[in-house]
């Protein structure tokens, strides 16, 4: 079964090199590895692009698609699936590194049966690739991974709302990802396509151990600020079943006051004021809403200099 490694790329080419050969270093070897390159506001940076044109040359099972334009994150996650032919894919960060058997590990629990995305625990890492061990116990525990029962998910919408499924350690199938594509204006698009599969039924798989690293920096994609305003609306209107409402609840309710304050820095009042009615808003924070409701009504210079 042919696996899809695919790799959005823009400007780190050392980086890109280590996830590269991380992917060459895989146990598991029908796989392909797929580059997309997002170009700069001058073009595409030469270095990476040589060098991916020399990868191309050399190895048959590495595909280098330079975009026209800069289709940012979500968008050039995208592109990957489209240029991708696996049945099952990856898409991880240019800085991001898979260990040896990640992929062997996953395609032994798609083998147990129908599955729709297989995901495993992992490593943070910092700038030089060094494990942060205390920072990764905490991310693992906030996203609920560390208890998390070996093999088939019981539950998929609600490990799915705990936030659990990581995109840079996930095999998926593609077909699903052709079917939900990711929302071009989010830069965090995955919580939104995994909570879409698992509403429809999809099957969840899960590796307790530590198969991938993820890089924490100053440099990452998500490092200029979350859109986590456009992700909550997007949310909000996936209907779950009644009994994961509370769920749904708990975590658009939790991110809410910050959402509404990122839609009024944007200037989208609309949004804003949508989500101040929404029944997603806490409860116990209305005095909150009304000082939101307060800075909303003032010109939009004075809304930046106050938030």
């Amino acid at each position: 079964m042919l696996i899809s490694i695919c790799i959005p790329t823009y400007s780190r080419l050392e980086y890109l090199k280590q996830s590269v050969q991380s992917c060459l270093d895989q146990t598991y070897q029908n796989i392909e590895i797929c580059v997309s390159q997002d170009p700069k506001k001058d073009g595409p940076d030469p270095d990476i692009m040589e060098w991916c044109q020399e990868q191309a040359q050399k190895l048959p099972f590495f595909t280098y698609n330079l975009n026209i334009g800069n289709l940012g994150l979500a968008g050039n996650w995208n592109e990957c699936v489209q240029i991708a032919s696996g049945k099952y894919m990856i898409i991880i960060g240019d800085d991001d590194i898979l260990m040896p058997d990640f992929i062997q590990s996953l395609v032994d629990l798609l083998d147990s049966g129908h599955v729709d995305v297989a995901f495993s625990n992992q490593y943070f890492i910092d700038e030089k690739g060094q494990i942060l061990h205390a920072y990764t116990e905490e991310a693992n525990a906030t996203y609920h991974r560390t208890n998390l029962p070996h093999g088939r998910i019981s539950d998929a919408v609600s490990t799915v709302l705990n936030n659990s499924v990581p995109m840079s350690a996930a095999l998926i199938r593609r077909d699903l990802l052709l079917q939900h594509n990711f929302d071009n204006s989010l830069n965090t698009p995955e919580f939104e396509v995994f909570l879409k599969i698992a509403v429809n039924g999809g099957i969840f798989v899960y590796h307790a151990e530590q198969l991938a690293c993820y890089r924490v920096h100053s440099l990452a994609a998500t490092s200029g600020g979350l859109t986590i305003d456009k992700l909550l609306r997007n949310v909000i209107s996936i209907d779950v079943p009644a009994h994961y409402q509370k769920q749904k609840y708990e975590f658009v309710s939790s991110k809410l006051i910050p959402g509404i304050n990122m839609s009024l820095r944007r200037g989208d009042k609309a949004l804003a004021l949508a989500f101040m009615n929404s029944p997603y808003y806490p409860k116990n924070k209305m005095h909150i809403r009304l000082a939101q409701a307060m800075i909303s009504a003032l010109p939009s210079w004075a809304i930046q200099r106050i938030l």
